[in-house]
């Protein structure tokens, strides 16, 4: 007669610091790596987005603009270093937005619903206390969207978009008091694009803009004349973007700042691509829009940033700088076979334009918040703490 199989006890551990990934001490970095790989595959059907551990290391090491406090929840299975079964991210922004505590909570779906992430996100809830923070924000990514009509279909505060509340980020975070402000859409181009199609999109926002500006297109590093004034667009765009009730202030970004991020990608051998519209008259950039790749993943790119000045809009600008960095892209990157990018819902002009270029909707994440005094303790008393 077989005997039942029983399941390891976990134990939450603040995991060791580690400067690269090839020493003993890396092993949480690996291990978060896999938990959220196999997170995103469950929950998401894809892993896209999933930290690699280069990710997870480089953000540790470089913690100027946003600090990071990690948590994860381990078995011992006899193996030389503990496996990884739940994982605990708080980021406390240092330069800007100091009243936010920024949390993800990862559980490995094999160990759902044992108390794993309540026991994390109490922890982090302490931590985030401590350090003077007032609002707490979280995202749950989703593979889709509910109907309307769906009986489980959460309606955010401000704008379109649904989410189920059964997901189990959902259920965690709707427990724990946070409320859903907005919906960010995941949009997909399928690439690349027939020649004709990315050259007339060119051609016609080109007529619209006129010999009013110029274009500019290069690899990282950014040009020396050019990295303030980008430094400012980025700046810009968290000001801009349509963010509904969420708590976000503007980020603070200057010189420095770009080649600091510029140096992180190096470490994570990544690639960027910009493309920036100079105003002829004055000199200076109107918008910019940036595309960013992973070495190791050559059928994947990121849109990232697409910003133009609001007295420059009204020429096409935005659709000029997606266009031709997409051309330019496709040169680059002919192994690419989709290039992802999200809007928040109510971000309807950049949305109109990605739909434009054949951006498909492809899923999403629900935006949450709350007043951190409305955090509310989950859990009840976790097993051994390390």
């Amino acid at each position: 007669m077989s005997t039942p199989a029983t399941t390891p006890t976990w134990r939450l551990v603040e995991p060791p610091r580690a400067d690269r990934l090839d020493v003993p001490e890396a092993w949480a970095h690996h291990g978060v790596a896999a938990l959220e790989r196999a997170v995103a595959l469950t929950d998401l059907g894809h892993d896209d987005f999933a930290p690699r551990a280069v990710d997870l290391l480089v953000d540790d090491l470089h913690q100027e603009h946003l600090r990071r406090c990690r948590l994860v929840a381990v078995v011992d299975d006899g193996a030389a270093s503990p496996r990884v079964v739940g994982h605990g991210d708080l980021t406390l922004p240092v330069t800007d937005n100091r009243h936010l505590a920024v949390v993800r909570v990862a559980v490995h779906p094999s160990y759902r619903r044992r108390g794993i992430g309540s026991a994390i996100a109490d922890r982090l809830r302490r931590v985030a206390l401590t350090e003077g923070r007032t609002t707490v924000f979280a995202e749950v990514e989703l593979a889709d969207e509910p109907a309307a009509d769906a009986p489980d279909a959460l309606a955010p505060a401000e704008g379109p978009g649904r989410v189920s509340a059964d997901l189990p980020g959902m259920r965690l975070a709707r427990r724990a008091g946070l409320g859903l402000e907005i919906v960010a859409r995941r949009s997909v181009l399928d690439v690349p694009l027939p020649d004709d199609v990315v050259d007339r999109f060119v051609a016609d926002a080109a007529a619209h803009a006129g010999d009013a500006y110029r274009l500019h297109t290069w690899q990282d590093p950014v040009p020396e004349e050019w990295v303030d004034q980008l430094a400012a667009l980025e700046q810009r765009l968290t000001e801009d973007e349509p963010n509904g009730g969420l708590a976000l202030e503007t980020e603070r970004w200057d010189g420095p700042r770009i080649r600091g991020e510029e140096a992180k990608r190096a470490e994570r051998s990544q690639g960027a691509l910009v493309t920036a519209a100079e105003h002829v008259a004055t000199g200076t950039l109107a918008g910019m829009t940036l595309l960013v790749w992973d070495a190791d993943r050559p059928e994947l790119t990121e849109q990232e940033s697409t910003v133009v000045l609001p007295e420059h809009r009204g020429h096409r600008l935005g659709m000029l700088l997606k266009a031709t960095n997409l051309r330019e892209h496709t040169r680059l990157r002919p192994a690419t076979r989709r290039i992802s990018t999200w809007n928040n819902e109510t971000n309807a002009p950049m949305l109109a334009i990605n739909v434009a270029l054949g951006f498909r909707p492809a899923g999403g994440s629900a935006e949450l918040q709350a007043p951190l005094s409305r955090w509310t303790s989950l859990s009840r008393p976790a097993p051994t703490a390390g």
